[in-house]
C-alpha cells in the first residue's frame, strides 16, 4: 500500500499501519489496482486517473468546490471504474477505534477552547492542517 502526498511528516503518520509514504512528485507512473482519492483537490483526482491500471478502481472521497471537467474517456477508454464513497462504515471504524488500533490523536495539530472558534476556523484553514480540535470544556 502507498500514500502519496506532499508533506514528508503527513505520510509519515501512515508508517506504523505498515503504509509506504511517497511525495506525489516522487509517485512512480504506475498501475494501481485501486487509487483512493482523498486530497481535496481537483488535481487529486487528475493524477489518480493517470496512476490507476486499465480496469483498476477510482474510489473519489473528495468533493470540489464548483465544477470538475471529466474527460469522459479517461473513464470509458481504459474502462476505468468510478466509485464515490461519502463516509465507511461507522461501526467497523468505531470499533478500531475503541480496540486502539488505530490512533487518531497524531492526527491532532492544534486545540482550541471554543471561545477562540474564530481563530481556530483560520488555523484549520492554512495549508498542510490536519485537524483542529475545538474543546467545549476550557
Amino acid at each position: 500500500m502507498t500514500l502519496a502526498g506532499h508533506y514528508p511528516d503527513h505520510l509519515s503518520l501512515a508508517a506504523p499501519y505498515g503504509v509506504a509514504g511517497c511525495l506525489e512528485k516522487d509517485l512512480a507512473a504506475g498501475d494501481f489496482d485501486v487509487v483512493v482519492e482523498a486530497s481535496g483537490s481537483p488535481g487529486g483526482l487528475d493524477l489518480a486517473l493517470q496512476r490507476v491500471r486499465p480496469q483498476g478502481t477510482v474510489v473519489l472521497k473528495s468533493t470540489y468546490a464548483g465544477r470538475y471537467p471529466l474527460d469522459p474517456a479517461a473513464l470509458v477508454v481504459p474502462e476505468v471504474h468510478l466509485v464515490g464513497s461519502r463516509c465507511g462504515p461507522f461501526p467497523a471504524a468505531l470499533r478500531l477505534l475503541a480496540a486502539v488500533v488505530i490512533d487518531p490523536r497524531p492526527l491532532i495539530q492544534a486545540r482550541f477552547p471554543l471561545a477562540q472558534g474564530v481563530a481556530a476556523l483560520s488555523h484549520a484553514g492554512q495549508r498542510g492542517v490536519l485537524k483542529v480540535i475545538l474543546d467545549m470544556g476550557a
